[in-house]
């Protein structure tokens, strides 16, 4: 598939399949590493599922709004947002639930506390919203009717770090429990009231946002530099397009170079959550990371593996670590994200 690059305005698609041009008129506007395409609705399907299979990360992609289509505005705050009970500034969720009543219920509920609500009924339609809008947090159900919220999760975390609050409507612990484990950060129990559903939205933005206060400070080892005040991230002198979380992490390891990081320290400097159940979004976020350093001199494998503890970063004058009883270092460039199996 080849896609010419969007003109501004309307137009016809720019997508060419086997030589030949789409003959549909665009009706959609992506950006794809800062380059404009214009889609119709089948290609923009077509193409958003081709980039999220090659695992590009979200912080690549956006959608644009296109001048030429007339577009269905997104649900806007009613008001300002409860002194006390919403948040500080307009946050953007996005809800994935199947249930029509229950869907639009939890809409008109968190516009009225002041949050700028996205909507979807099935999970490949939630999949593709959380990874082109880049919501805030998404709320996702666990039972939909194409495929289920783990699976839409164990997706979504190989391209995004975006937090995400399961729904259930059943009591079992064990959905809470795989949920956790498989990269939520929190569950809730269908039914429940409008103020639990805020306070955990709330905790869950306030820990990922406390997170991302760090102090002014630049690592350069004379391959990597970054920027913590900026969260900007350089190798060989080339910007490397990071995530929140992607950063934090990084910048946790380089600034510990040849020191292995436990899995509970990087979940604490990444989401500022010391739970060892929640090892997997740390593989995830490293599985990311490695990728992006792969296309760079720097490598993937300049982050290590040391199997049932944590990860480290090799930098250019760090030496080799030698196997240990305390640990094994595991093949450079091993992935997690295509083992992964919900318990």
């Amino acid at each position: 598939m080849r896609a010419r690059q969007a003109a501004r305005g309307g137009g016809p698609c720019t997508v060419e399949l086997a030589g030949r041009r789409c003959p549909r008129p665009a009706e959609h506007t992506l950006s794809v590493r800062g380059v404009l395409f214009r889609l119709c609705s089948a290609c923009h399907l077509m193409t958003t599922q081709y980039l999220l299979d090659q695992h590009v990360p979200a912080t690549e992609i956006g959608a644009v709004p296109s001048p030429a289509v007339s577009q269905t505005p997104r649900a806007q705050p009613a008001g300002p947002a409860r002194p006390g009970v919403g948040p500080a500034r307009p946050t953007q969720l996005l809800i994935v639930e199947d249930d029509e009543m229950v869907r639009v219920a939890l809409q008109h509920t968190l516009t009225r506390f002041g949050y700028t609500v996205l909507a979807e009924g099935t999970g490949r339609a939630g999949l593709r919203s959380a990874y082109l809008q880049r919501p805030d947090l998404v709320l996702l159900d666990v039972m939909l009717p194409d495929t289920d919220g783990f699976e839409v999760l164990r997706r979504l975390r190989t391209v995004s770090d975006v937090p995400v609050i399961f729904l259930t409507a059943r009591s079992d612990s064990v959905d809470a429990v795989v949920g956790l484990t498989s990269g939520a950060d929190d569950y809730i129990t269908k039914p429940c009231q409008p103020r639990e559903i805020i306070a955990r939205i709330e905790r869950v933005l306030h820990r990922y946002r406390a997170a991302e206060r760090r102090h002014d400070d630049i690592y350069d080892d004379g391959l990597l530099r970054l920027d913590s005040e900026q969260h900007q991230a350089w190798a060989a002198g080339s910007l490397l397009p990071l995530s929140t979380t992607e950063f934090r992490i990084l910048d946790h390891l380089v600034r510990r170079a040849g020191t292995v990081q436990h899995f509970t320290t990087l979940l604490q400097a990444g989401w500022n959550t010391p739970a060892p159940s929640a090892r997997d979004r740390v593989k995830f976020t490293i599985s990311r990371l490695r990728s992006k350093l792969d296309a760079t001199p720097a490598g993937g494998a300049s982050i290590v593996s040391v199997r049932g503890i944590g990860y480290l970063y090799r930098s250019p004058t760090t030496p080799s670590p030698s196997p240990s009883p305390q640990y094994t270092p595991t093949p450079a460039g091993y992935s997690h994200t295509h083992t992964l199996h919900t318990p």
